[in-house]
């Protein structure tokens, strides 16, 4: 249970981090502590897509390289990310792909805002939040639109 445990936290942090050559990698490239971490897939892992077995390695290697406190809160993230609804989690991922689709000047600038907006006091996000939610879709969808076409001014950070 571990193991799995393990492997799919690996699997959704890192998710699309690694590229695989078209004949993946042979369970015996893998080190000694990647295939403790991934003992669960020893049995099928030649009929893993390569895709998928670059990022299993990968996903695991990173696991033996953290801290016990960060695997602690991958473990923490997984927990919650497993309890969200399905749709909840597909709408994440169909945010995730049009993220990664943008720009890298599109990217930065979500960034940007996400830290700008962190740094906000507690009580401004909450007001900024209950804003939103009393928008209307269409108000919603303009308002998405225009800061879409239209990046704000560095002037305001």
């Amino acid at each position: 249970m571990k193991a799995k445990t393990i492997l799919a936290i690996a699997m959704i942090t890192f998710a699309g981090l690694a590229a695989a050559d078209e004949t993946g990698v042979a369970w015996d490239q893998l080190n000694e502590e990647q295939q403790r971490v991934l003992n669960g897939f020893s049995e099928n892992w030649d009929t893993l897509t390569p895709e998928r077995q670059a990022r299993l390695s990968t996903g695991a290697d990173r696991w033996t390289r953290m801290t016990p406190k960060q695997r602690d809160a991958a473990q923490t993230r997984f927990k919650r990310w497993r309890d969200m609804p399905t749709e909840r989690r597909k709408q994440i991922r169909d945010r995730y792909a049009q993220y990664r689709d943008m720009s890298p000047a599109q990217q930065k600038r979500i960034r940007d805002n996400y830290r700008r907006y962190q740094r906000m006091p507690a009580e401004r996000r909450q007001m900024l939040r209950d804003r939103y939610r009393n928008l209307t879709p269409d108000q919603r969808k303009r308002l998405r639109d225009r800061a879409r076409d239209k990046p704000r001014s560095s002037a305001r950070d």
